[in-house]
């Protein structure tokens, strides 16, 4: 998991930063309001999304086997919470097609907050439930989620 300020993203070595951060520079992140737009086929691909935060029980945790999370807020801040693998319960089996499998946790959670500017990258298999209050009670959020194909 990386957590940082989006004017760092250079420091890493993300794959595809090329790619996202030319796609930003050609794109004006807060117009954005396609379901999911392709940068580099299925490869890596884009999510906007806007909503309101909420209490971390009404979220799951969640993986992915094949494809890293690049969450970067654009406007609000959110509270994305991590659990490790041990105290994790299944609520789903794994779904395929949406490289996606939720579970429940209640202990050894650990969160942070993202403001708008920053990002927090979640690589595949490292369990997180994004969308959630940071304290504030609920708060509006634009969010891009960049999937980046690992495997």
């Amino acid at each position: 998991m990386i957590h940082d300020s989006f004017k760092n993203i250079s420091r890493y070595d993300i794959p595809m930063l090329k790619d996202i951060v030319a796609f930003l520079e050609d794109h004006d992140p807060l117009s954005l309001t396609a379901v999911e737009i392709e940068i580099k086929g299925r490869e890596l691909f884009v999510r906007p999304s806007q909503y309101q935060t909420r209490f971390p029980e009404e979220g799951r945790f969640e993986t992915h086997d094949v494809y890293a999370d690049l969450q970067y807020v654009v406007s609000g801040g959110e509270r994305m919470e991590m659990a490790p693998p041990d105290v994790l319960t299944a609520a789903t089996v794994y779904d395929p097609q949406g490289d996606i499998r939720f579970f429940t946790a209640d202990k050894d959670i650990t969160g942070i907050v993202v403001r708008s500017g920053e990002f927090a990258v979640f690589f595949p298999g490292e369990a997180h439930r994004p969308m959630c209050q940071r304290g504030l009670g609920p708060e509006a959020v634009k969010k891009l989620v960049f999937k980046i194909k690992i495997k």
